[in-house]
C-alpha cells in the first residue's frame, strides 16, 4: 500500500516538474488573460471524448472476452478496465493489466492464460490501429514532406503484422508438432520433471494462443473489433483536435491524427511515470511541423495532461474503490505470480 502511494507522490513530483518546464519553455503567462483565451465549452468537449473512449475500450474488451467464450457484464468490463488503467497509471510495468487478469480469475473463474490472451489481443489491435492511423496522417498531413522510405517501412510493418496474425490463426499443426516432439527429441537426456515443465509451458502458451485465435476464427467479429479499435484511437486524435481549437489554433484533423499517433508511439516504452515529459517533448516537436508555436504547443500539452492524467487519476481511483476493485492492489501473491507466467 505504501509503495502505491509513493508512486502517486512520484507522479505528482514529475507532474510539477513537467508543468514548470512547459511554463518556462513556452513562456506561458499563468494569468487571467491566459484563462480567458481558452474556449472552455470547446475544451470540456475533450473530457467528454476522453471518457467516451474509456467506455469504448471497456465495451471492446467485453466483445473480445465474449468471442473467447467468456461472458462478463458490460458495466463490469468497463469499470474493471478503468480500474486497471488507474493501476497502470500509478504502478510500474502496467501492473493494472495484471490486476485485471487476477480479477477475471477471482470473479469469473477465467483462466490466467485466457485473461492474458484478451489483453494481448487488445494490444495487438492497438498497435495495428496506431500504425494505420499514423500512416494515414503522415500521408495526408505532411504529403511530400515524409520520405517515401518511411511510408514504405510503415506499410511493410503493417503487412508483417497482418501476416503474423494470419499465421497465428492458420497454423494449428504447429501445436501438434510441439505437443508431440519427435522421437529424437524425446531421446534427449532431459529429466522427467523437465518434460513436466515443458508440458505446462506448452499448455499455457497454447491456451493463450487459442484465446487470440478465437477472434481470428470469427471474421465478422474481428472486423467489428478492428473498427472499434480504430475508433478508440481516433478519439485520442479528436481530443488533440478539440484542445487546439479551444486555444484558437486551427490544426487540421489529419495533422491532429499524425501528431497524436506519433506522440503515442514515442512513449510506447515510457521512461518516466506515465511518460511525463517524454510525451510532451514529442508532442510539442510534432506540432512545430505544422507551424504551431512552442507557446501554443506547451499550453496545449498542459491542457491535454489535465484531461488524460491529472483528473483521470482521482476519477478512476474513485471508480476503482466504489466498485470494489481495490483488490487489484491486494491480490494474493499467488495470483500475481500466476498472472506473470
Amino acid at each position: 500500500m505504501t509503495k502505491k502511494y509513493n508512486r502517486i507522490f512520484l507522479i505528482l513530483a514529475f507532474s510539477l516538474l513537467t508543468v514548470m518546464a512547459l511554463v518556462r519553455l513556452g513562456e506561458i503567462d499563468i494569468s487571467l488573460a491566459t484563462l480567458a483565451r481558452v474556449d472552455w465549452l470547446t475544451y470540456f468537449m475533450a473530457f467528454a471524448i476522453f471518457y467516451i473512449g474509456i467506455i469504448s475500450r471497456g465495451i471492446r474488451w467485453q466483445h473480445i472476452l465474449s468471442t473467447m467464450g467468456w461472458s462478463v457484464g458490460r458495466s463490469y468490463a468497463i469499470t474493471l478496465l478503468t480500474a486497471g488503467q488507474f493501476g497502470s497509471a500509478i504502478l510500474p510495468a502496467r501492473a493494472g493489466d495484471i490486476g485485471r487478469v487476477a480479477m477475471l480469475k477471482q470473479d469469473h473463474q477465467i483462466p490466467i492464460a485466457q485473461g492474458i490472451a484478451s489483453i494481448t489481443t487488445e494490444r495487438a489491435l492497438d498497435v495495428f490501429s496506431i500504425l494505420i492511423l499514423a500512416m494515414i496522417g503522415a500521408t495526408f498531413a505532411l504529403s511530400d514532406q515524409v520520405p517515401s522510405e518511411v511510408v514504405q517501412l510503415m506499410g511493410v510493418t503493417i503487412g508483417l503484422f497482418t501476416f503474423g496474425l494470419i499465421g497465428l490463426v492458420a497454423t494449428p499443426s504447429l501445436e501438434q508438432w510441439l505437443r508431440e516432439p519427435t522421437y529424437f527429441i524425446k531421446r534427449l537426456p532431459v529429466p522427467t520433471q523437465g518434460w513436466a515443465w515443458y508440458d505446462k509451458i506448452i499448455d499455457f502458451g497454447f491456451t493463450l494462443i487459442h484465446g487470440v485465435r478465437a477472434l481470428g476464427k470469427n471474421p465478422a467479429m474481428l472486423a467489428f473489433v478492428l473498427m472499434e479499435s480504430l475508433l478508440i484511437w481516433l478519439y485520442d486524435c479528436l481530443i488533440i483536435y478539440v484542445i487546439m481549437r479551444s486555444i484558437g489554433v486551427n490544426l487540421a484533423l489529419m495533422e491532429s491524427i499524425f501528431t497524436s499517433m506519433i506522440a503515442d508511439l514515442a512513449v510506447a516504452i515510457p521512461l518516466t511515470p506515465s511518460g511525463l515529459g517524454q510525451y510532451e517533448v514529442a508532442f510539442i516537436g510534432l506540432l512545430s511541423l505544422f507551424n504551431v508555436s512552442t507557446s501554443d504547443g506547451s499550453l496545449a500539452a498542459l491542457l491535454l495532461r489535465f484531461v488524460i492524467l491529472w483528473t483521470f487519476i482521482p476519477v478512476s481511483g474513485l471508480i476503482t474503490y466504489a466498485f470494489g476493485f481495490s483488490r487489484i492492489f491486494s491480490s494474493s501473491s499467488e495470483d500475481k505470480r500466476s498472472a506473470t507466467l
